[in-house]
């Protein structure tokens, strides 16, 4: 699964090749290898990726039940990300900002609200919601006991 979480989905994304899609004509659509390449910046080596680019994991929590760990995004991008891992259950520790929540692996989870301010919620694989700020404290649960993963995407601290 590719999780592409995008602060800017206004913005159109310039795409060298459109994996073989058709355009409205039935044709397939063109190559832009011209205009790829005067965008490529050529300085941005093996090195300059694995300093700038990669994003560095941070354990956050850890224990019997599972883990958080901060996966991150480029320090410029007001947007941060953490990884829920548990085959049980784990609080989810609010920040101030809303979050958003993508089941990365594992069939399905529930979220419960620790104040009771919203009704248990299940989420399903690939599937995305969005908890407010407003709604409190949660925990999230493996329904069946097994592995699960979740993306939590929110406004940087």
């Amino acid at each position: 699964m590719v999780l592409e979480i995008s602060a800017t989905p206004y913005i159109y994304t310039f795409k060298l090749w459109d994996w073989g899609r058709l355009d409205l004509d039935g044709r397939p659509r063109p190559i832009h290898i011209d205009h790829g390449a005067a965008n490529i910046q050529w300085q941005r080596n093996t090195e300059w990726v694995q300093e700038n680019l990669i994003n560095i994991v941070t354990l956050i929590h850890q224990s019997e039940n599972g883990t958080v760990e901060r996966t991150g995004l480029h320090e410029r991008e007001f947007l941060d990300t953490y990884r829920v891992s548990t085959s049980t259950e784990l609080p989810i520790h609010r920040n101030g900002s809303v979050h958003v929540l993508n089941l990365v692996e594992g069939a399905r989870a529930i979220l419960i609200s620790e104040s009771g301010c919203f009704s248990p919620m299940e989420l399903h694989y690939a599937e995305t919601c969005i908890v407010p700020q407003a709604a409190g404290p949660y925990r999230i649960y493996s329904i069946d006991k097994t592995y699960i993963r979740i993306i939590i995407a929110c406004v940087r601290d």
